[in-house]
């Protein structure tokens, strides 16, 4: 049995993708359901909750950078500690290269392709995981592009595709520790596959 840590919840074609912190160890993890399939909408996993769960690598695991990929199984809610707790036990504890100050251009192990409008990991540099916590060393600014109904934070010229449930702020003010994700591979008609970076939430 592992106590979980629920940190995100985005929203996806065809569900939910739910983020979570194994607290026993640290480990960040995609929660998926017993038999390793994507969670449905009306998953109960919500930001801040803790549950204990049956925890095992999924069958179906993808291959890096996703390597979070896990099966569970829900025993019970234990309790709810908001994003205070969330926030506690990020900068509480040692997550190593999975929390990063700094630059952008730190993050990913220096793997990412910074380009403004289209951030991305190709197979020239694979980071070992998809997911990082990250506290910027600048504000990020929102934008709602009203044509594509997408929002967008800036980080300077660099836009991030916002992708979480959350409520929307106008500015993740800097030392906030924000979540990045890499999307699945994709080739959008270059020829070449890419993970394009996402901003997944952030805890103020």
């Amino acid at each position: 049995m592992t106590k979980v840590l629920i940190v995100s919840r985005t929203q996806m074609k065809n569900g939910v993708c739910v983020g979570g912190i194994n607290e026993d160890t640290g480990e960040l993890i995609r929660i998926h359901n017993e038999r390793g399939g994507n969670l449905k909408s009306d998953a109960p996993y919500q930001i801040g909750q803790r549950w204990n769960m049956i925890v095992e690598k999924a069958w179906n695991c993808r291959p890096e950078p996703h390597i979070e990929d896990k099966q569970t199984t829900p025993l019970a809610l234990i309790d709810n500690v908001g994003v205070d707790g969330i926030k506690k036990y990020i900068t509480t504890h040692n997550l190593g290269d999975r929390l990063i100050r700094g630059s952008l251009s730190a993050t990913f192990d220096r793997c990412l392709h910074i380009e403004g409008l289209k951030n991305y990991v190709d197979s020239s540099c694979v980071p070992p995981y998809s997911t990082q916590f990250w506290i910027a060393d600048k504000d990020l600014e929102h934008y709602y592009h009203p044509l594509y109904n997408k929002h967008y934070y800036y980080y300077g010229q660099t836009r991030l595709t916002f992708v979480g449930m959350q409520e929307i702020v106008d500015r993740i003010p800097a030392g906030t520790v924000i979540r990045l994700s890499l999307a699945n591979w994709w080739d959008e008609g270059s020829g070449i596959q890419k993970c394009f970076l996402q901003l997944s939430g952030w805890y103020l």
